[in-house]
């Protein structure tokens, strides 16, 4: 009877512990800072939306530092987060090389890293544990051979000039959409030529006054690439105050936003790349839990990106409910 008893206060005491370990675990939440880059900007905004969603479903305390694309600022948000002592960091890096020290003092802090959304130069992988985001230079890859398909559709063949309206400069996703939007021409179609870029900051009022200045400077353009969907806006809007017609030029986005499959419903762009911001803030959000956990996630981690014309635009993720 005595052993009985006994039996019977071990399994209580065991189930009393668990429940208060579960609890303790319940109100000590792993605790996950992320550095973005800004959020006026409707990506980011929506990226913030889809990692803020995905860290409440996984049980996330998160904390947010937003800067305006200012890499000494983010330097400076950096050693604010290490003092704090989070349990993971995500950084999404304002400049790729800027950033370098910052994400070297992370590894010696030994605070688990996410890279998200802006992969820089994979030399320094060694001080991350996870990338998360797009692959930036498949992206521009991917412009380029619905620039060289546009060209064939609207009878253009394989020669002509275009132009590259950036996003800000020096940045990650800037660094290697254009990397891998002329490497594509050059391989697949070196008639279609680059003959000019100019960057605005993924504005679509800075994108107007872009394209326009490059629409002045050289004549008979045939495409456009722009690096995300609200710059083509703009240049939709450039070449109409121009006097040139949209539709007879090959304007191909970055993004599958709202905007950029309102202007290919409307045949005033031809196609864009999918990138969806809500995925891409919630594979970061997936990466910082199983890193907390004490997992080892797979350390690369990549969005789809289907390219999108007038008719796949269900591809999109604007489009989805």
């Amino acid at each position: 009877m005595n052993i009985r008893k006994s039996l019977i206060s071990c399994f209580a005491l065991g189930a009393i512990a668990a429940t208060l370990s579960s609890g303790a675990a319940a109100a000590n939440p792993p605790r996950v800072a992320l550095l973005m880059p800004t959020q006026s900007v409707e990506y980011w905004a929506l990226y913030v939306k889809g990692f803020q969603k995905e860290a409440e479903a996984l049980g996330l305390k998160l904390d947010v530092k937003v800067t305006n694309y200012d890499p000494n600022e983010q330097a400076t948000q950096v050693e604010q987060t290490l003092a704090q002592k989070p349990d993971v960091i995500v950084l999404v890096p304002v400049d790729s090389s800027a950033m370098v020290p910052s994400i070297r003092k992370i590894d010696q802090a030994k605070i688990p890293l996410v890279i998200s959304n802006s992969m820089p130069d994979q030399k320094y992988s060694r001080y991350w544990k996870v990338f998360t985001g797009p692959n930036d230079i498949s992206n521009g890859e991917a412009a380029a051979k619905a620039m060289i398909q546009g060209f064939k559709e609207k009878g253009y063949g394989d020669k002509g000039k275009v132009i590259v309206i950036n996003g800000p400069m020096g940045t990650p996703p800037q660094v290697q959409r254009y990397q891998g939007f002329v490497d594509g021409l050059k391989k697949n179609a070196p008639g279609i030529d680059v003959v000019g870029a100019q960057p605005a900051d993924w504005d679509a009022v800075k994108a107007e006054a872009a394209a326009s200045a490059l629409f002045t400077q050289f004549k008979d353009v045939k495409g456009v690439y722009t690096e995300n969907d609200s710059q083509l806006r703009g240049v939709v809007t450039a070449a109409q105050r121009l006097g040139l017609e949209p539709s007879k030029l090959v304007i191909v986005g970055h993004g599958c936003d709202s905007g950029g499959v309102e202007a290919i419903s409307a045949g005033k762009a031809y196609a864009t790349v999918e990138q969806s911001p809500f995925d891409d803030g919630a594979y970061a959000a997936k990466a910082a839990l199983e890193l907390a956990s004490g997992k080892s996630p797979q350390a690369v981690q990549y969005l789809p990106n289907p390219i999108a014309t007038k008719a796949t635009l269900n591809v999109c993720y604007s489009q989805k409910k």
